[in-house]
């Protein structure tokens, strides 16, 4: 009786998760300057990319993570191969810990880094920009009620938008959205916040293989002559030559 041949094939999700970000940051530029009013159904449409974005773009590096803490894992380390087995069977065993498990995306990236003797990214623009992106997509995910209101000075509840350090921290950072009856919380809720969340993970992610010297996951479906919301839509071969 003949032998059985199975296979296994692995699935990389986070690279759909940072392709979805990327699709629905561009359908949110294109649509942004035909929103005439925030009472305009198209500003729903526009808010409804912007924050998919934000959710997608945290959620690529999130699956990343996981992906790296599994092939560590591997015997043949995955694309972890070539950092040396000792860092890979460390990274492998802390990630196995309940700790790591249940730590924050920055920490276990930084948990990666340090296990491979590399400096983790802190105190870089970099970093900031996560701890931001983050602390945006929780407010969308996990919202409060107060979040949104506005209105004179003592008459909103606690925990509203402009009484957080939310402002200073987005201000420069990418443009707000314009427009009659665009309250001033919901103005961040723009395209270019959407273009600055897929920024600011593939600058993030870019930096953490950078430093294990190594390829990005993502790598082959990328285009070095575009941007990175272009590249991370390109389903083509890598194409080195500019």
């Amino acid at each position: 009786m003949a032998t059985p041949i199975g296979f296994s094939l692995q699935a990389f999700y986070s690279i759909q998760h940072i392709q979805a970000a990327a699709y629905f940051s561009k359908q949110a530029t294109k649509l942004e300057s035909k929103v005439r009013n925030d009472n305009d159904p198209k500003a729903v449409a526009l808010k409804a990319y912007v924050t998919s974005t934000l959710f997608l773009s945290v959620a690529f590096l999130e699956a990343l993570t996981n992906e790296m803490l599994a092939d560590a894992a591997e015997e043949s380390g995955g694309h972890l191969q070539d950092i040396p087995l000792p860092a890979r069977e460390l990274i492998a065993e802390l990630g196995r810990t309940e700790t790591v498990q249940l730590a924050n995306i920055l920490a276990k990236f930084d948990l990666i880094l340090r296990a491979a003797g590399k400096p983790p990214v802190k105190g870089e623009s970099a970093h900031e920009n996560i701890q931001l992106l983050v602390r945006l997509r929780n407010a969308m995910m996990h919202y409060k009620a107060s979040f949104f209101d506005w209105g004179t000075e003592g008459m909103t509840r606690a925990g509203d938008f402009n009484r957080t350090d939310l402002p200073k921290k987005i201000a420069g950072r990418f443009p707000l959205r314009q427009g009659d009856g665009v309250s001033p919380p919901e103005g961040w809720i723009s395209a270019g916040c959407a273009q600055w969340a897929v920024r600011s993970v593939f600058a993030y992610a870019d930096l953490v293989f950078s430093r294990l010297g190594i390829s990005p996951y993502y790598d082959h479906v990328c285009d070095n002559r575009h941007s990175p919301l272009d590249r991370a839509l390109d389903q083509s071969t890598v194409r080195k030559e500019l």
